[in-house]
């Protein structure tokens, strides 16, 4: 199984990452991700990200600094991470503080409150 980049019918572009990652994995995704935000701007749809990262694997240091870069660079409105949490919540803490945009980017280990989230609803918790 590999990587897969997608606009589901909700309009959210949805990354899953499947397995280890590196420097090649992480490019194709954010060329695929920035297709799809030309794609929902140019029908003026809000750009909606749900990375989901409950099946990731191992992730080198060159391949996390271009996901910072990605994560501050990239033209969407909210973007959700979606994981396992403990040392995962940790990590992508750390990331998104470093990207510049920890105001628009959320982590979550829960799908639906991630969802509610990207569309602007609160569910209770």
């Amino acid at each position: 199984m590999q990587n897969e980049v997608y606009l589901d019918k909700q309009g959210i572009i949805v990354i899953e990452v499947v397995g280890d990652q590196d420097v090649p994995s992480v490019e194709l995704m954010g060329r695929q991700v920035e297709q799809l935000i030309t794609e929902q701007r140019h029908v003026g749809k809000p750009c909606l990200i749900l990375d989901d990262l409950l099946r990731i694997g191992k992730v080198g240091p060159e391949a996390r600094k271009m996901v910072v870069d990605l994560s501050g660079r990239l033209d969407y409105d909210r973007a959700a991470m979606l994981g396992k949490g403990g040392i995962m919540r940790f990590g992508a803490n750390l990331m998104l503080r470093t990207s510049g945009h920890s105001y628009k980017i959320k982590y979550f280990d829960d799908r639906q409150k991630a969802l509610a989230w990207l569309r602007g609803t609160q569910l209770a918790s």
